[in-house]
């Protein structure tokens, strides 16, 4: 388990971690850092970086637009950990997780793209469309495992008891507890349905929870930190009010003011 996440979670204050969401790169390398730095400054614990795909098959029309937006400027992978690298050099403390899908990290391979992303500075890698039984997935976590970084992985409404025990076995970091089935950006959360799922996970595990999807303003995050999960995760807010704002010269002022106003209430 990377020891930067372990540490986060250890700390008292804020006692439930908002963990944010961007799609690296957009909707420029410079301006996604200027961002991410506003994140940091307000508050955030964690990262999450959607590394881009045109395979973006669970995110809502939201992030998938996002990812269409950078990879139609020519950027990829490789732009992603330099941003990483970036955002690093800029803060020691803040949690950083890869995110997105299995063919990129096939591709680069996966090796390489461990031992590039743990000198970049990341905590933990997020495949979204690797369930366990995958031989690559079994990789990656080797790999993962080798160096001291986690691999984040996936519980939603619909997984079984049977399975949720072996997920919540080899899950490292925190575990991201989806509170709604289908595609993110879309549904809200219900607070009661979030409440006993995060029992559930507990009566088997003592591993961080994180719950996401769903979540899209403050007064959401609010009852989210209410259900006994150690931190909520917010992407299409924020990836939405970029895209709406995107000629706004005071962009990533007001998204740090958007950010700050969910730590507000998670303190």
């Amino acid at each position: 388990m990377s020891d930067r996440l372990k540490k986060i979670f250890t700390e008292k204050l804020p006692k439930t971690k908002l963990v944010s969401y961007f799609v690296g790169c957009y909707p420029t390398p410079e301006i996604s850092l200027e961002l991410i730095k506003q994140a940091i400054d307000n508050g955030v614990s964690i990262l999450e970086v959607g590394y881009v795909t045109s395979e973006a098959s669970a995110e809502g029309p939201i992030i998938k637009a996002a990812h269409d937006y950078v990879l139609n400027k020519g950027h990829n992978l490789n732009d992603i950990i330099k941003l990483v690298k970036n955002i690093r050099d800029y803060n020691q403390d803040v949690g950083i997780v890869l995110m997105g899908y299995i063919a990129n990290l096939y591709k680069y391979p996966i090796s390489n793209f461990v031992d590039d992303i743990k000198v970049s500075g990341a905590d933990a890698v997020l495949v979204v469309d690797a369930p366990h039984e995958l031989k690559e997935e079994n990789q990656l976590r080797d790999a993962l495992n080798k160096n001291g970084l986690s691999l984040i992985k996936l519980a939603a409404p619909t997984t079984d008891d049977k399975r949720l025990k072996d997920i919540v076995n080899i899950a490292s970091g925190f575990l991201y507890q989806v509170n709604v089935s289908g595609v993110t950006g879309v549904k809200s959360a219900s607070e009661t349905d979030v409440t006993n799922f995060v029992k559930r996970i507990r009566n088997l595990t003592n591993i961080p929870i994180c719950t996401g999807f769903g979540i899209k303003s403050p007064e959401d995050a609010k009852k989210m930190s209410n259900s006994g999960c150690n931190g909520v995760i917010v992407g299409s807010a924020f990836v939405k009010y970029i895209q709406d704002n995107l000629n706004d010269k005071l962009l990533t002022q007001n998204v740090g003011k958007l950010i700050k106003s969910f730590t507000n209430v998670l303190e």
